[in-house]
């Protein structure tokens, strides 16, 4: 028989989270002899300790109805699991930047034809300081946006919502840079800023081009610096932050990275898949192969 956790979050997806899952395990139920946990998230971090302990038992997968916060704390308990289970994503949040990357269907009944016949596959993790995270670590301008945005804004518009938010707070923005200093092992410097972003995953708040590079599980974290430059450069990285394709061009450093350092003066906060985690300075690495994702059967 086997056995599935299932972690829900009650209030994402417009609070279909539960609906979706009894809908799934009706399908599931019908099909084979099987066992379904729940657990519903209800605070800031419950969820990692249920997870941890839900991962001490033995699980075929455990699936996670809620949005990138969920996926996080979901991330974050298995990663202190000594043999977690697959983890499979049902996408309900705002963004779903890695299921949208692995083509995670929406449709309930195609979902459960993925659960039922599974490809895993094995990926990478990111550290941040303390905290793990699956797709991507943040400082700076983003990360403030993203917080700023509301819950009612993001409802009506989805990922929208960040840029209508990125039009409104850019000016004020310009020219409250930060300082940060970068140690990459032989690379050493200083860059006057306005946000980084720290990927493992390539697709970034919906926008599918920031990081071109970007892989799952390549052993590296890619890292985009935004620089504070003149006007008509800044200008030109935002637009094409806005039409989703981000060139090699002036004001933007790129570094494929597997550990480094942060550090500033400044009071910096850094953002793990949407979630504060702690201010720099933060040492971050990647840890290779770290988990096993559920995706769809490849198509021939």
């Amino acid at each position: 028989m086997k056995k599935y956790a299932a972690i829900v979050n009650p209030n994402a997806g417009r609070k279909m989270g539960k609906e979706r899952f009894e809908a799934l395990k009706a399908i599931i139920s019908e099909k084979e002899t099987c066992q379904f946990d729940l657990y519903e998230t209800k605070g800031e971090n419950d969820t990692v300790e249920a997870v941890k302990n839900f991962g001490a038992s033995y699980y075929d997968q455990m699936i996670v109805f809620g949005g990138d916060g969920t996926t996080n704390e979901v991330v974050n308990g298995l990663m202190q699991v000594p043999s977690p289970p697959p983890l499979a994503l049902f996408p309900m949040g705002t963004a779903n930047d890695v299921a949208t990357y692995l083509e995670i269907p929406k449709n309930v009944e195609v979902y459960a034809e993925m659960i039922l016949n599974p490809r895993k596959i094995f990926v990478d993790v990111g550290k941040a300081g303390d905290r793990f995270f699956l797709n991507v670590a943040a400082g700076g301008l983003l990360p403030e946006l993203a917080h700023k945005v509301s819950s009612e804004k993001k409802s009506i518009l989805g990922k929208f919502a960040y840029y209508f938010e990125g039009f409104l707070e850019f000016p004020k923005q310009f020219f409250q840079t930060i300082e940060i200093e970068l140690d990459c092992g032989e690379k050493r410097e200083t860059i006057d800023t306005l946000f980084f972003l720290l990927a493992n995953g390539p697709i970034i708040g919906g926008f599918k081009n920031l990081v071109p590079e970007a892989s799952l599980n390549d052993g590296k974290l890619d890292l985009l610096i935004v620089k504070n430059t003149e006007f008509p450069d800044m200008a030109n990285v935002f637009l094409s932050f806005l039409r989703k394709r981000v060139k090699p061009q002036k004001g933007i450093i790129y570094y494929q990275v597997d550990s480094f350092r942060l550090n500033s003066k400044q009071d910096i906060e850094v953002d793990v898949d949407g979630e504060l985690c702690g201010k720099l300075p933060m040492d971050f690495k990647v840890i290779p192969n770290a988990l096993q994702l559920i995706t769809p059967l490849k198509k021939d």
